[in-house]
């Protein structure tokens, strides 16, 4: 854990990803500045200036000085751990020295689960929910026609499991692992906010309901919402 003060600049993306950085950044106390990004209206993707601080051109993306020297961090996942390990020693993690095993899997499990099978049908939903307004106009129907084969076929099927898959996991919890807030918690926040505007009935999973709102009211939560921004995930369901 570091014992200097890290000067922190968050390139910020609306309706992100990013927004769970700032949230992360808020439990732990850390002085940082946002650099705020507003998506293509049109295309929903985000602005080119983005490239000029990381090659892939998307967010979050952290660019971190310390001790001499600095670093540009992309990836929630990979920032999140970084800010954690070097930041925030146990104070929102299991660490790899806990006598709970249990909980170290949990942690474990949500910190990466939440961008590979937990994130992946829902950015599918996404995706073929915009794919017949992005295509030419001759062409919709026939585009309309696939996406709405593939979501009933594919992706919904997924999406439920997913769902039921933490509905399940969440019963009887307050938190996703160990008992507390970890960065768990702050990875599957995104996961959570898909629920709100998935094509699925949010009032059959009622813990994760309960959870999100628990997590919510949280002073650095609330906070991060005045630094950032709100995300709104129904602009990629419409």
């Amino acid at each position: 854990m570091s014992s200097s003060s890290p000067k922190i600049v968050i390139h910020w993306l609306e309706h992100s990803r990013a927004q769970r950085v700032v949230w992360l950044l808020e439990e732990l106390g850390l002085p940082y500045e946002v650099k705020h990004y507003k998506r293509d209206p049109k295309t929903l993707l985000a602005p080119d200036e983005l490239r000029e601080v990381h090659p892939l051109g998307k967010s979050p993306v952290a660019v971190i000085t310390d001790n001499g020297q600095t670093i540009t961090v992309a990836e929630s996942g990979a920032i999140v751990e970084f800010l954690i390990e070097r930041y925030g020693s146990e104070q929102l993690s299991v660490p790899a020295s806990s006598s709970d095993l249990g909980a170290r899997a949990d942690y474990l499990l949500w910190l990466h689960w939440a961008e590979g099978s937990g994130m992946f049908p829902l950015l599918l939903s996404m995706i073929f929910a915009q794919m017949p307004k992005q295509a030419p106009w001759l062409a919709r129907p026939l585009v309309s026609a696939v996406a709405s084969g593939v979501m009933s076929q594919f992706v919904l099927p997924r999406l439920k499991s997913n769902f039921a898959f933490i509905e399940q996991s969440l019963e009887g919890r307050e938190f996703f692992a160990g008992g507390k807030l970890t960065g768990a918690d702050i990875m599957m926040s995104f996961v959570a906010e898909g629920l709100e505007v998935a094509p699925v009935p949010s009032s059959k999973y009622p813990n994760i309901t309960r959870w999100h709102a628990a997590v919510k009211e949280r002073a650095a939560y609330k906070k991060a919402e005045t630094t950032g921004g709100q995300n709104n995930l129904s602009v990629f369901m419409q």
